[in-house]
């Protein structure tokens, strides 16, 4: 059995977690032009929430070392102001009902796990 990479569950988070923060800004969108998004759109953002949890799961049970906040807490410095300032720029196209709850915990998850994924980027050896 072929034991899959650290570097193949960090991007496939990535992925995965780029493509459920637009579903959460597509439908944050529509909903204020009065048009909401199909039903079956949240079903496939629940699908893939799913898939962000257990991947983010896999790489914190995978980082034994100990993992460096420092890098969380830079990213945050920097991730919160531009956040904060595109949804003041875009308030008017912006339904902060859908928004906020995805934007908080997508953003608490995605620091939670990138120190763990940082050390397993760098401890997986070059092929």
């Amino acid at each position: 059995m072929t034991k899959i990479s650290n570097k193949f569950y960090i991007v496939i988070f990535i992925i995965l977690f780029g493509i459920s923060t637009a579903i959460v800004l597509i439908a944050s969108v529509m909903s204020t032009a009065k048009t909401p998004v199909p039903a079956w759109v949240g079903y496939l953002d629940v699908g893939i929430v799913i898939l962000i949890a257990f991947t983010g799961f896999k790489i914190h049970q995978r980082d034994q070392s100990m993992p460096r906040y420092d890098i969380s807490h830079q990213v945050a410095i920097y991730l919160f102001p531009l956040i904060l300032v595109g949804m003041w720029i875009f308030r008017d196209w912006l339904d902060f009902n859908i928004l906020l709850p995805g934007v908080a915990w997508r953003t608490y998850f995605f620091l939670s796990i990138l120190p763990h994924a940082l050390n397993l980027w760098k401890l997986e050896p070059h092929q």
